[in-house]
């Protein structure tokens, strides 16, 4: 509890599914929240829960689309004018979409870049912040190959390169700052029924479900604090699954 109590976090996609999820294990540990989302009316159903809940003053929302780079701007503005900093972001919106590819990885990629970059200018301590941690969500897609789904793939495999290189840049780390890269399988939210059928090979998508099976959300949250509790990952990619949790050896990684 301690060692979010007082924090600020920005979570986006944090409406509904993972980011939900992720945003109310912070709010029920002490640590104050921007919840930005593209979708207004989820957002503003979900912030008056959470204010009912935990009070006004823990919980603002940001209607945002994370692919504008004016708006996204502002939400980390807002957030920062409202909690006086930022500790935490979690670059957490994303779609599956493989037919506008395009929009694909504009949401799950350029988003994600251009919101570890604010993250890093809010929360260096050169200029004024106070460190902190930025988590980018991926996938157990961006590790292997996805047949069904190949841009989701290659977005999914970016985010995990640009995190680790970011991550490991003696620049972001002489200012306090960790870039972690999260890394779940199938979890029951509702991007599993966002696959555009025309596009799915249903065959090989059920394989997959089958070999990797549909996790709660409850499992990757409880993984999702332990990236944030530990303090010495910067760079690394955290891997859960229903064989458990662990940290993805990969190629030149330091765990």
């Amino acid at each position: 509890m301690a060692m979010f109590t007082g924090k600020t976090a920005l979570i986006t996609g944090a409406a509904q599914g993972l980011g939900k999820a992720f945003a109310t294990e912070l709010l029920q540990r002490g640590c104050k929240v921007c919840a930005a989302d593209i979708n207004e009316n989820s957002l503003q159903r979900t912030v008056t829960e959470w204010k009912n809940q935990y009070g006004d003053d823990f919980v603002i929302a940001s209607r945002c689309d994370v692919t504008k780079g004016k708006e996204l701007e502002e939400t980390f503005k807002q957030t920062k004018s409202t909690f006086s900093h930022i500790d935490i972001v979690v670059n957490n919106a994303g779609v599956v979409n493989e037919n506008n590819w395009e929009k694909c990885l504009n949401i799950n990629l350029t988003a994600v870049i251009r919101g570890s970059q604010l993250g890093l200018e809010y929360m260096r301590k050169d200029r004024g912040g106070q460190g902190g941690v930025i988590v980018n969500v991926s996938s157990m897609a961006g590790i292997y190959p996805v047949a069904f789904g190949p841009v989701y793939a290659a977005s999914k495999h970016g985010v995990i390169g640009f995190t680790r290189s970011m991550g490991l840049h003696p620049e972001v780390k002489k200012n306090g700052v960790r870039l972690v890269c999260f890394c779940p399988a199938f979890t029951d939210t509702d991007i599993l029924k966002s696959q555009p059928i025309s596009t799915i090979d249903k065959e090989l998508y059920q394989q997959a479900l089958n070999e990797l099976g549909i996790m709660r959300v409850s499992q990757v949250s409880e993984a999702f604090l332990k990236l944030l509790a530990d303090q010495d990952n910067s760079g690394s990619a955290l891997v859960v699954n229903k064989f458990g949790t662990k940290y993805w050896n990969l190629p030149g990684a330091k765990m």
